[in-house]
């Protein structure tokens, strides 16, 4: 009979138990987050969001309030415009091909954060990032115009620059959680990069009077600087836990 009424009273508290569990966020369990990112520009909004860096986000939860986190980004652009004018006799004065240009880049970063709850939804994100980039920037055009007397001459115009980035970046954002699994962010950094710039620059001219010579012009230049920028939205994103 003892036993009997132990196991009544234990029967409310094991469902009591069972319940909470099945009601406890799938977030406080959920290790891993993936998701996507994107950058955009505040400056000239509407122009120069058009090509958008984006990027893969992974974030690994170390304990409730710290995580370790991995970004890939990547950007590809391309424009190309040709606009030429028929002069007289038939002479094009203006560009052949082009203007063209040509962008991709590629960053990987690695960080640490912390974060701090501000509510049941909110959350205050801040951290560090180490990071290393490439970049490749190309331009090339051909325009002809008339060469007087009797002729005109064709300038092939090839612009290439390659940079080598090292960025630390401190940050920090706000997360918000409209569901236990999918969070929404914005994060704010100031990074501070190392860029290692390699340049060359190349012009062909080629006329069609005889007794004038084509002409050329090499040149190459490198460079280094070193930045320190704050861009108030470094980037936005969303990721799912699981």
């Amino acid at each position: 009979m003892r036993t009997l009424v132990s196991l009544t009273l234990m029967l409310p508290l094991c469902a009591s138990a069972s319940l909470a569990l099945a009601q406890a966020p799938d977030s406080a369990t959920a290790r891993h987050q993936i998701g996507l990112t994107a950058s955009p520009q505040l400056d000239g909004f509407f122009k120069n969001n058009r090509s958008l860096p984006l990027g893969l986000f992974y974030q690994r939860q170390l304990t409730p309030t710290k995580a370790l986190r991995l970004r890939l980004v990547g950007l590809v652009s391309y424009a190309d415009s040709t606009n030429s004018t028929e002069g007289p006799f038939g002479v094009t004065d203006g560009y052949v091909t082009g203007p063209s240009y040509r962008r991709w880049q590629v960053q990987v970063f690695a960080g640490y954060a912390w974060q701090r709850p501000l509510g049941r939804r909110f959350t205050l994100d801040y951290g560090l990032e180490a990071g290393l980039g490439y970049q490749r920037q190309g331009f090339s055009a051909a325009r002809r115009q008339s060469y007087s007397p009797g002729g005109f001459v064709v300038d092939y115009f090839e612009r290439t620059t390659q940079d080598l980035q090292v960025q630390a970046r401190p940050f920090a954002g706000f997360s918000y959680r409209p569901t236990p699994r999918l969070r929404l962010f914005a994060e704010t950094a100031l990074p501070l990069t190392y860029t290692h710039q390699r340049m060359k620059y190349q012009v062909r001219e080629e006329f069609t009077k005889s007794d004038e010579m084509d002409r050329f012009l090499d040149q190459r230049a490198r460079a280094n600087r070193v930045a320190l920028t704050w861009r108030p939205v470094q980037l936005v994103g969303a990721t799912y836990a699981f």
